[in-house]
């Protein structure tokens, strides 16, 4: 903790503190220089910190099976576009919705779950495939809710 203190010179007394230990480099020439060498050092830390670790990531065949998917709301339906594989069949495709997610079988070993960002009715869902692309699109739930008067 205290090598952590080191780094940093007291406001307004430049040149103090430690340089030699500082992460921002020797001297510090203003204290907005020193704003700006600060948060690129802590930007760095946080990304390396945050990066996935190279050892864990899963084997290469998995990243080749995730379907580019966009999820688009719009003021009365939410819009799914995915796009398959040219390998696929359209024929072996399955959508089906519940839960607030749309469920994708038939590309990948594994089926695809989105989520959806609002509540969607069953009714008048409606899908097409053109050139590779999967259209859905859901009509949102509209809302039963009721105001009560209260009397008085």
């Amino acid at each position: 903790m205290k090598d952590f203190m080191n780094w940093f010179p007291s406001f307004g007394k430049q040149g103090e503190g430690n340089p030699s230990n500082s992460p921002f480099g020797n001297g510090f020439p203003n204290q907005m220089m020193d704003m700006f060498k600060m948060n690129e050092f802590v930007q760095k830390q946080m990304e390396e910190a945050l990066s996935p670790n190279p050892f864990m990531q899963q084997p290469a065949a998995k990243e080749k099976e995730k379907v580019p998917y966009k999820v688009i709301e719009l003021v009365n339906e939410v819009v799914v576009t995915i796009t398959v594989p040219l390998e696929v069949a359209v024929e072996e495709l399955r959508l089906t919705v519940g839960n607030g997610k749309l469920f994708v079988d038939g590309v990948g070993q594994e089926r695809l779950a989105i989520a959806l960002p609002a509540q969607t009715s069953r009714r008048n869902i409606h899908a097409q495939y053109h050139e590779g692309i999967v259209e859905v699109r859901l009509p949102k739930r509209h809302s039963d809710e009721k105001e009560i008067f209260l009397r008085y």
